[in-house]
């Protein structure tokens, strides 16, 4: 027997059938699994139940793009309820049109047995036709509560700690309750990328839904951040830029030495490697660090440095 899966494996159709072709399948299944033709035959009883439940929503223009949308009647039935699946399907209607019957079922949706003067709810016989058939809450086909919607929010991340990683206190309010949490912040972390805490959404019978955070990097004075690679700046002597020598630079740990060589130009630069921003997702790995020399001085000059920089001057320099 075909898993209920997939209702148009259950009907024993194309995905591409047409609305009669849908209508000829499900009588055909209809009378074959029928009850009443099945006397004490659960496993038929259960066939009529999963096929009449795949008419339902495949007879619906409406139902079945939705259904097609989600893929399988299981993800279906999880996000569209029992009563939607079963809203406006009359089933004493539509077998009768086959010349069968339903039993006294009718529609799926909100009929109830009567039960003294006004009904009485506590009675026997007193849920909705789909409990008629289906069997209430002990059916085989029970529909998964549905979990809370997904909750956004932006955060805003120190340039340091998505450097570094780390944890981040942040306030929220949340269907008018207001919450504190800890956020773990990953090294590498990037403008535009979402921190996902579980279960911190919207609340729903089925649990929580999750929080989603997007985040944005505060910008550093000191770097600029292209890919995973940092871009910083190293001012040095025209005489070091000349002649070579070294430079200190700012680096994520703190200032480092590094070696220029000579007759380089203003403006050059010189690459780090594996100084630049953290890998996110790839600990222990870093882009590279690209320092820009620019020329730097005191002024105003000395007089021994303005007559070393007019020769200079007069030996074409």
């Amino acid at each position: 027997m075909a898993t209920k899966s997939d209702y148009y494996a259950l009907l024993e159709v194309a995905k591409e059938a047409t609305p009669e072709e849908i209508k000829k399948a499900y009588r055909k299944l209809a009378m074959k699994h029928h009850p009443d033709r099945n006397q004490g035959d659960k496993t038929a009883e259960e066939k009529f139940k999963q096929v009449s439940e795949a008419y339902a929503v495949l007879s619906d223009p409406e139902k079945r793009k939705k259904y097609d949308t989600y893929g399988s009647a299981d993800a279906f039935s999880q996000n569209v309820s029992s009563d939607d699946i079963f809203k406006d399907f009359n089933l004493d209607d539509i077998l009768s049109q086959f010349g069968m019957r339903s039993n006294g079922w009718g529609n799926f949706k909100g009929r109830r047995a009567a039960g003294g003067a006004g009904g009485n709810p506590g009675g026997g016989g007193g849920g909705s036709v789909f409990d008629d058939l289906f069997g209430g809450a002990t059916a085989t086909r029970d529909r998964v509560p549905r979990k809370g919607q997904d909750a956004e929010m932006p955060l805003t991340i120190p340039f340091h700690d998505a450097m570094f990683g780390g944890e981040r206190p942040i306030a929220l309010q949340i269907d008018g309750e207001e919450r504190r949490l800890t956020v773990r912040v990953p090294a590498g972390i990037v403008t535009g990328k979402k921190l996902r805490v579980k279960g911190e959404g919207h609340k729903a019978p089925g649990g929580r839904g999750d929080l989603h955070l997007l985040v944005t990097v505060e910008e550093d004075p000191r770097f600029e951040r292209k890919g995973d690679d940092l871009h910083t700046t190293a001012h040095v002597l025209p005489s070091t830029l000349l002649l070579g020598g070294s430079a200190d630079v700012e680096t994520l740990h703190g200032r480092k030495r590094i070696k220029v060589s000579g007759g380089a130009p203003s403006g050059t630069q010189v690459r780090v490697r594996g100084q630049g921003a953290p890998v996110l997702g790839k600990t222990g790995t870093h882009g590279d660090l690209y320092v820009r020399l620019e020329v730097q001085f005191e002024a105003p000059l000395t007089d021994e440095q303005r007559v070393a920089v007019e020769h200079l001057r007069e030996l074409g320099l």
